[in-house]
């Protein structure tokens, strides 16, 4: 099979060769290919040290020095470069104590994952496939090089990259490689809360979120969230819920049950997500586990408090996840009108500030804060009386009540 190679990678290999040293294509850009994709990035592996690298090409980074991997620029364009390598044992379960270079692709390869990832392409000789990646491509398998104990062993975020490979290309997860998933599930725990969430967020925005459910049926999901869920999920509905990161966790919280604010929190935290991820996901939690807002002020109300990106996930969700289509239907109606009418959601659509009373006699401090803040209220409660002069006259009245 003859592969269409960048002249840039061409020309990497080149240089390699012309210089004696032996130089391949690796790695997951094979098995993209092989499925008709695009790759995003093309690796490079070789019989080349990496001081023989560097020497080569003189725009290279050692950018992995300990494990061989140098990054080459050709073209102003980043390719790693990585020399043949075999591995000694995982003590921390994520990285090899020590490497050791290699004059053999095979021992290269043999050191990888998963076969669908353990293939070479040269320009001359083809596809070198040692371990029958293609072959499980071809069946649509997730099966580790070797076996799965070993592997795991060796590296346990492996146990959730196959359920993320499972998820991007809707293939099965081979019966021995799925059973030593369940066997050293525990080991997950080895295993960094950033490194996790990296591969959890990429099963839930993939084309096939529900094979999360893996996590349950593995027992995984145990050493990775701190709570107890309510239910073992079905994620049949998880795909056609908003394809955003926060839409998809909520939708996640949701249908396992889950509805305590807290308990979703200790989740979020657990897994170190950013600040912002986890203000959207609770969020939108909070609006898809309360009753839906069933008046214009309320409806304005939670404009408000939530903004209309994560309203309008959360309706999404809702019309997945719940029964009463007809109800979110009328709500998405009053919302198409507050927002062609342009009433007042936020403070700074008020059309009086701070600046404005104290302009007029209001002394800065708690009290005018007070009063802005009712002002509010009394805006979304009534939003054709958002004027300059109606809002000034409720502040002094406010103002004497105070």
């Amino acid at each position: 099979m003859i592969f269409e190679i960048p002249s840039d990678v061409l020309t990497i290999i080149d240089v390699l060769e012309n210089h004696g040293h032996k130089a391949y294509i690796v790695g997951g850009c094979i098995r993209d290919m092989l499925l008709g994709i695009k790759p995003e990035d093309y690796d490079i592996c070789t019989s080349a040290h990496p001081k023989q690298v560097q020497k080569l090409f003189e725009k290279s980074i050692p950018t992995g020095i300990a494990h061989g991997t140098v990054t080459v620029f050709v073209d102003n364009k980043p390719f790693e470069v990585t020399t043949f390598r075999v591995e000694s044992i995982y003590t921390d379960r994520r990285h090899p104590d020590n490497v050791f270079f290699s004059n053999s692709l095979v021992e290269d390869l043999q050191r990888r994952d998963f076969t669908i990832n353990a293939m070479a392409y040269h320009p001359k000789q083809g596809i070198i496939d040692p371990f029958d990646g293609s072959g499980d491509i071809k069946k649509g398998i997730i099966r580790t090089v070797g076996h799965p104990k070993e592997r795991f062993d060796e590296d346990a975020l492996r146990m959730l990259r196959a359920i993320r490979f499972q998820s991007r290309f809707n293939f099965s997860i081979e019966e021995k490689t799925l059973n030593a998933i369940e066997t050293l599930s525990e080991n997950i725990k080895d295993i960094s809360r950033e490194r996790i969430l990296l591969e959890l967020n990429g099963i839930m925005l993939s084309p096939y979120p529900e094979c999360l459910g893996k996590i349950f049926t593995t027992g995984l999901y145990s050493y990775i969230f701190p709570t107890n869920f309510p239910c073992i999920p079905d994620l049949t509905y998880l795909k056609k819920t908003p394809e955003e990161l926060a839409s998809r966790w909520a939708a996640f919280f949701k249908l396992t049950g889950l509805e305590d604010i807290e308990d979703i929190r200790l989740n979020c935290s657990s897994l170190k997500m950013s600040n912002n991820l986890k203000r959207d996901i609770l969020g939108i939690s909070k609006l898809i586990n309360k009753p839906l807002p069933n008046n214009y002020f309320l409806l304005r109300k939670a404009l408000s408090d939530f903004g209309q990106d994560l309203f309008t996930y959360a309706l999404d969700i809702m019309k997945v996840l719940e029964n009463n289509k007809e109800d979110i239907i009328k709500i998405e109606k009053s919302l198409r009108e507050i927002l062609t009418e342009k009433h007042c959601i936020s403070f700074s659509n008020m059309a009086i500030n701070g600046t404005d009373l104290i302009s007029t006699g209001f002394k800065p401090g708690k009290k005018l804060g007070d009063i802005l803040s009712t002002l509010f209220i009394f805006v979304l409660q009534n939003p054709e009386l958002n004027q300059k002069d109606n809002l000034l006259l409720f502040a002094k009245i406010i103002d004497q009540k105070y």
